[in-house]
């Protein structure tokens, strides 16, 4: 009868799939996914016999913990030292193995074995200590039983890849596109399900990072190094997040770092004369730990305009400290204060007299500098039924851009309180039915100075624009016999700037192991408020504010079905969704009567709507594969496509570890289709049209192997088909580009694991 189950099973995923395929790369890239999930499947025997227990045993799919997505954050008991560790072991990128008798354990590690521990679906219980080695229990829930569509991008994915900048691990994952203008410091956009790219709200631990100038997170400005775990969370999320939340969430967790003292530091040079350095030092257990890492990138970089030989170079530095303690049991405090500077060179645009404007050499640089500081609390009463957070963070950006006969200088500020509290009601019908309710009560202030010097044009005026926000929201979770998991949000923003908006969003996932299935589904609404800068912001001459901007609205659904393939070992996801947006604000109109740019809000509806598919597998020991495919459809209201949202997109990586996990290599390819952007005449500067990019491939192969405990050699070559491309007209971006380097890691042997018990 499993038998018979799993043939109509696979049965319906080719089917769907293939109805979704449509014709093209999407077709073709389906096909590719359908016979390697079919061909893995097929490896395996589907019977209970000895040799499927041990191969299940020795080749796993690693469990998913997602930490984003709702107002409380549920406990989950990590797993013993050696558990975790050999869990860690049967995944796709096992950790590296050492001589040395002390087994490292990351936080990474803390949460693999959390979801492990909590596959039956247990996902309200109670508050638990931490396991024998004192590491407190992490949050986050397994992600069988949320609702919400997210991909997670791991630490050892980063690490397998070698990703330097953590948009690179975002590229054509299901729902998102990532755009950049040309250099390694130009602005980077992550767009989520044909949004733009201020409807992505951005956190880093918990606290928003958006500049409110103009609403975006500069991804340009965020290395990889240092973090834990990316998740990305797709659909209108306002209900959860408030403002900026409308096209998703990109919530960013870097590692805390418990475990003994331990350092560790890395060096890399490359293409462009590029010099990366990093070290971080950190350590601790069931009472407090601390971590303090710093990493600069440095790069000579390329030319961006499309002619001339200047390069446009770029140093980006990251400094950022993690500490946290248990006062008493039950009450826990954590701190974070983290520095992003992004220094370098920009082209100028324009350019090419009687042909479309392009970018062109000139002689301007940048200079962007983010703080963000934050502090938390958490006590838990009543054995922890009753839990309360209380959390307080400050952002501070300061954004000068410096060309030659102007600078542009736009400092905002954002502080933040709220207060979350969780309440774990009574169990009913003996444990089958679990509840829980979340309160949430937060304030909001963001600044904006425009200190902007436009020459003989004029100057900014230099006064300090606020506003205030207070919400309220309300959450209720339940679990129905270790099946159905349903969650809903209510959210209040009470604007002291805008009308009052309320929010809501509703998630459901069902369990079907007997069919090996699991449907999911969410709905919800979102808002987006005018960015500070179409607000109040001008450029004389060029640019007039407009303080009649309304908010814009949104409200979307996705329904999907995740399928196992084989069990532990396969997973397909298959997701419809649609959204439309209401209001939405055009930030480049032309105002005939003073003759200036403005931001105007839009008649009708924008539409986006498409498919996703996500496909996880071990296919052997050490030897994985995910793969991504997205076809969207975003239209503005007129029925016109949305400019750099490509319909098609597919990515797929494969990582092998050898010799006992001392090695590995990474195989990654990202494939872009054609998509369109807006194109300036310079016979007629406000005549705009559409023009087609052109599709392309981008192949990053890595490898890496430890020579002996603690000392390790990498490289990697990116662009390998040296693809010449455009993610945003006019601007030129790198060609095949080659780094190499080593990895020193120290671990201080009063301080080993098992000396912590």
């Amino acid at each position: 009868m499993r038998h018979s189950r799993t043939i109509v099973s696979r049965y319906a995923v080719v089917q769907i799939a293939q109805s979704f395929a449509g014709h093209g790369p999407s077709r073709m890239l389906c096909n590719t996914i359908i016979a390697g999930l079919m061909s893995s499947a097929a490896m395996v025997p589907q019977s209970g016999g000895a040799l499927a227990q041990s191969t299940s045993q020795a080749v796993t799919l690693p469990p998913v913990v997602i930490e984003g997505g709702t107002l409380a954050k549920p406990k989950v008991k990590p797993k013993s030292n050696q558990s975790a560790v050999d869990d860690s072991a049967t995944a796709t990128a096992p950790i590296k193995k050492t001589n040395s008798s002390a087994k490292k354990k990351s936080s990474t590690d803390d949460s693999a074995g959390a979801a492990s521990a909590q596959q039956t679906g247990d996902t309200f219980g109670q508050s638990i200590d931490g396991d024998a080695a004192g590491i407190r229990s992490s949050t986050g829930q397994p992600a069988e039983a949320v609702g919400t569509s997210v991909s997670v991008v791991t630490a050892k994915e980063l690490e397998g890849q070698q990703i330097r900048h953590a948009a690179d691990a975002l590229r054509s994952l299901p729902g998102v596109h990532v755009g950049t203008q040309g250099s390694f410091g130009s602005l980077t956009q992550v767009r989520i399900r044909g949004a733009e790219g201020n409807h992505t709200l951005v956190l880093i631990d918990g606290v928003e990072v958006n500049d409110p100038t103009d609403g975006e997170f500069d991804f340009s400005s965020l290395s990889a190094d240092g973090i834990e775990r990316i998740e990305v969370l797709r659909g209108p999320q306002s209900g959860i997040y408030g403002s900026k939340a409308l096209g998703g969430v990109v919530n960013i967790v870097t590692r805390s770092e418990r475990g003994p003292l331990t350092a560790v530091a890395t060096a890399e040079y490359g293409a462009f004369n590029t010099r990366d350095i990093s070290g971080r030092v950190s350590g601790g257990n069931e009472r407090g730990y601390a971590s303090v890492a710093y990493h600069r990138r440095a790069t000579d970089g390329f030319n961006t305009a499309p002619q001339g030989d200047e390069d446009d170079g770029n140093r980006l530095s990251t400094f950022h400290v993690r500490a946290g303690a248990t006062l008493i049991d039950g009450i826990n405090v954590d701190f974070s204060l983290r520095n992003q500077r992004s220094v370098g060179d920009y082209d100028d645009f324009g350019g090419n007299p009687g042909r479309y404007s392009t970018a062109f050499d000139a002689p301007n640089t940048f200079d962007h500098n983010q703080w963000i500081g934050s502090g938390k609390l958490d006590w838990e009463m009543f054995g922890g039924a009753l839990t309360h957070t209380v959390r307080a963070s400050h952002t501070d950006i300061a954004r000068e851009d410096r060309g030659l006969f102007s600078t542009s200088q736009n400092d905002s500020t954002a502080t933040r309180y709220d207060y979350t509290g969780v309440l774990q009601l009574p169990d009913l019908a003996g444990g089958m039915f679990r509840h829980s309710v979340t309160g949430f009560v937060g304030h909001e202030r963001e600044t904006f100075t425009p200190n902007s010097d436009f020459g003989f044009f004029g100057v900014a005026d230099g006064v300090t624009r606020e506003r205030n926000a207070v919400a309220y929201a309300g959450e209720y979770r339940a679990e129905i016999a270790k099946r159905l998991f349903l969650s809903g949000v209510v959210r209040r923003d009470d604007h002291d700037t805008f009308d009052d908006f309320t929010t809501w969003r509703t998630s459901a996932s069902l369990l079907l192991p007997e069919w090996r299935m699991r449907p999911h589904a969410s709905y919800g609404t979102a808002v987006k408020l005018p960015t500070m800068f179409e607000t109040f912001g001008s450029i004389p001459g060029t640019f007039k504010p407009n303080a009649d901007l309304q908010p814009e609205r949104s409200e979307g659904w996705d329904a999907g079905i995740e399928f196992t393939l084989v069990p532990k070992r396969a997973l397909l996801d298959v997701t419809y969704f649609e959204a439309d947006l209401t209001d939405k604000i055009n930030g480049f109109a032309f105002d005939p009567v003073s003759g200036l740019f403005t931001a105007e809000n839009l008649p009708g509806r924008s539409t986006r709507r498409g498919v996703e598919l996500s496909a996880r597998m071990v296919v052997a020991p050490g030897l994985g594969i995910t793969l991504a495919y997205t076809y969207v459809d975003a239209e503005d209201p007129d029925g016109v496509v949305e400019i750099r949202r490509p319909p098609h997109t597919a990515r797929a990586d494969l990582s092998y570890s050898f010799d006992n996990g001392r090695g590995e290599a990474t195989l990654g390819v990202v494939y872009t289709g054609t998509n369109y952007d807006r194109i300036f005449e310079q016979v007629d500067p406000f005549g705009q049209r559409l023009i087609s990019l052109d599709q392309y491939w981008l192949v990053r192969v890595a490898a890496s192997y430890e020579l002996r405990p603690g000392l390790e050699l990498f490289g990697r070559v990116e662009n390998l088909l040296n693809q010449d491309y455009q993610e945003a007209f006019g601007y030129e971006t790198a060609g095949i580009a080659a780094y190499a380097g080593v990895k020193i890691k120290f671990e201080a042997p009063l301080l080993r694991q098992d000396a912590l018990k």
